[in-house]
């Protein structure tokens, strides 16, 4: 119902005329003054509890946090003209009023209109405020959005700046936009700026030129590469190209066309060239963003792969992994240490092991330069006492949760990078389970160290906290395909690079089969990737670890049909991988820090591996072949009696009995391990196999509590 009349909520009617002054003059006292402001709003709930606000000289943003008074922001709408008081704060750089003491509803009305300008413009003097830009580009066009997550847009410039969509946002799950449009969003700040539009208004029709893709690489050797893009429009192009993003160097292309490309063939091997392409059409300049790309390498390309627990050598193809102990795994992490001639950089969430850190110790007294980024949140007891190389400790709002080592980055043959799920503590090493990787590649290793000096601040031997960015306010700064020796990888850092938008997509090339193993599960994209390929006929199966996480996919899958087995024996189920198509045409394996989950995707530092690898595959399969068979016997939680399946031989149908009222997934498999029947049980139902050819069949039942497979005869 429209309101026609003054609305005051928290105050008593005389405080409508109290003191208030322009939120300019606001901003500019100190934190902690309490202040009185009138203002329109510029959002909805679409944006959350926090309501922007601007008059005629600034903006600024209206958190009830804790101490608030009650109603906010079910009671203040988009257009609304409003007074409120409370206390100046800083939120990671933006300035809020938080607590809200009281408020008051002056009148309804429309929003201002959104302030007009460039991405250069974007400053402090316009924060909290309604803006809009001409001729936006967003990065990952014609994708999917996801809550919780940041999107990198580009100007005509080729300037990047952020959008952001919270959680739940309405946003969520639209396409976004392919072409070029004028956005609209209030300026926020996250550390950095962020754009926050609201719905799908805010993205208007632009006819501006612009690119219709970012620049793609392909054809990679150790001299060169091909770079290609497209242009809405027919235009005259350039490349500008250099060893940083400063570039120096210009390659006109012959022509006006919409397709531009060049291959370069004069390059040199594993070193990351800046690239950035010039277009101009009708005397418009656009720019590509400013690219990492890199080269092949010289290394030798060695893939070690190691397990801490031992593998299952029938389902490995023939081969065998370099270790697949906990002392083997320990042995090659030191070796690799001491082996280190120049520098180490580590990225290690946590560490209890002096003999870890002794030998870095070593390697610092020997000349090498060693850095460290450990977790702010994690117990580093090997740390406890300052060692003599430099360690910064990083993610204030989350976890620095990778794990990773760089060895001598700008040595072709002595440059290695150690990745994996394992942390380098006694309980992750020896109890839990985990896969480490070792790669002896230049080209791996210089992007590596570009993350890892994102995460220190700069490039030199110390760190520079000013500088240095963890967690959300990280860029998509690094290069992401790779030849090692012969292998394709790619390389994903979170939570810059939409790491869980690249697993999608490896998960959707599945052909035949698909293994997850995984700590914790909580992200719907992976889930629903798997659920499709369920029911496309592929075959999936995964282990979990946290069954019970918040958000956990582990009832919906099983609930699906899918076999996904809880872990509940001994020892953390600690891995983070999948192995696509392993005796298929495009085998891979997807490995690293990165947990499927919510965090991992928006706010933890983590590291992601897609390797396209038969021999990598065949031993990630092996490993989780023995994980599976240690889980499919009897596995139940003492209040729950074993199932049997009567009668025993069958006919017509058969019931299990042992079922309770919860429902179950079950799956009906034949003598060669292959479902011919999938579906859900209760108490009392039965399941009808008449249908089924005469033979020996096994029906597994999934629980939260694992799995149970049981031997039938159908006459």
């Amino acid at each position: 119902m429209q309101r026609f009349w003054i609305i005051i909520f928290g105050v008593a009617p005389y405080l409508l005329h109290a003191q208030w002054s322009s939120i300019q003059n606001a901003r500019n006292l100190p934190l902690d003054s309490e202040v009185t402001v009138r203002g329109r709003v510029t959002n909805d709930y679409e944006l959350g509890k926090i309501r922007y606000m601007q008059d005629g000289t600034a903006g600024i943003a209206a958190f009830p946090g804790t101490g608030s008074v009650s109603g906010f922001e079910s009671n203040v709408s988009l257009g609304d003209s409003i007074q409120v008081t409370g206390i100046l704060d800083d939120y990671y750089g933006l300035l809020q009023i938080n607590p809200i003491t009281s408020y008051t509803v002056i009148s309804n009305g429309v929003p201002p209109a959104p302030k007009l300008l460039s991405f250069s413009q974007i400053s402090e003097s316009y924060e909290s405020q309604l803006v809009a830009f001409d001729c936006v580009v967003f990065a990952a066009g014609g994708g999917v959005f996801e809550g919780g997550a940041t999107y990198t847009v580009r100007d005509l410039n080729g300037q990047p700046e952020l959008v952001y969509l919270r959680s739940g946002h309405p946003l969520s799950g639209d396409i976004i936009p392919g072409a070029s449009i004028r956005l609209v969003g209030v300026l926020s700040q996250f550390f950095d700026f962020q754009i926050l539009p609201r719905n799908d208004s805010d993205f208007q029709n632009s006819t501006c030129f612009y690119f219709t893709e970012p620049l793609v690489q392909s054809n990679i050797t150790t001299n060169g590469f091909t770079i290609q893009t497209t242009t809405n429009f027919p235009a005259t192009a350039k490349i500008l190209y250099g060893n940083t993003p400063a570039l120096g160097n210009e390659i006109i292309l012959t022509g006006t066309n919409q397709q531009h490309a060049h291959s370069f063939s004069n390059l040199q091997p594993g070193v990351v060239y800046w690239i950035q392409l010039e277009a101009v059409h009708n005397g418009t300049l656009i720019r590509s963003d400013i690219r990492p790309f890199v080269t092949q390498s010289l290394s030798s390309g060695q893939i070690k792969v190691f397990f801490n627990h031992s593998i299952d050598p029938a389902h490995a193809n023939g081969y065998v992994p370099d270790g697949q102990t906990a002392n083997q795994v320990l042995a090659e992490t030191i070796a690799r240490i001491n082996g280190a001639q120049q520098t180490i950089d580590v990225a290690m969430y946590n560490n209890s092991r002096s003999d870890l850190v002794n030998a870095l110790k070593d390697a610092h007294a020997r000349g090498v330069r060693v850095r460290y980024v450990a977790a702010l949140d994690a117990t580093n007891s090997a740390l406890s006492t300052p060692p003599p190389f430099p360690v910064i400790y990083g993610n204030e709002l989350a976890i620095m949760h990778d794990k990773f080592l760089v060895i001598d980055a700008d040595m072709a043959d002595k440059a290695w990078v150690m990745g994996g799920s394992m942390n380098w503590t006694t309980q992750n090493i020896f109890t839990d389970f985990n896969n480490t990787l070792f790669i002896q590649d230049q080209s791996l290793a210089r992007a590596y160290e570009l993350e890892f000096e994102e995460m220190w601040g700069g490039e030199g031997g110390a760190p520079n906290p000013l500088n240095a960015r963890f967690g959300a306010v990280k860029r998509d700064n690094t290069p992401h395909q790779f030849i090692v020796g012969e292998i394709p990888i790619t390389l994903w850092f979170s939570p810059s690079d939409r790491t869980t938008s690249k697993i999608v997509e490896s998960l959707y090339t599945t052909d035949d089969e698909v293994e997850f193993a995984l700590f914790s599960f909580t992200k719907n994209d992976m889930s629903d990737a798997l659920v499709d390929q369920h029911l496309s006929g592929r075959e999936v199966h995964g282990i979990m670890e946290n069954i019970n996480d918040v958000g956990s996919e582990y009832n919906y899958l099983n609930n699906s049909g899918i076999e996904c087995l809880s872990h509940p024996i001994s020892g953390e189920f600690h891995h983070k991988y999948a192995v696509i198509d392993v005796n298929g045409a495009g085998p891979t394996v997807i490995t690293g820090s990165h947990n499927w989950s919510f965090s991992a995707e928006t706010i933890n530092d983590e590291n992601t591996l897609i390797i396209e690898d038969e021999r990598i595959a065949s031993l990630y399969h092996a490993e989780f072949q023995k994980r599976r068979q240690e889980l499919t016997t009897t596995t139940h939680s003492p209040q729950h009696s074993l199932f049997s399946v009567q009668p025993n031989p069958c006919r017509e149908r058969i019931q299990v009995t042992g079922v309770e009222n919860e429902l179950v997934a079950f799956s009906i498999l034949n003598v060669l391990g292959l479902p011919v029947m999938r579906g859900f049980l209760q108490a009392t139902q039965a399941i009808e196999v008449e249908q089924l050819p005469t033979g020996i069949y096994f029906i597994q039942i999934y629980t939260r509590d694992g799995l149970q497979r049981i031997p039938f005869q159908k006459i």
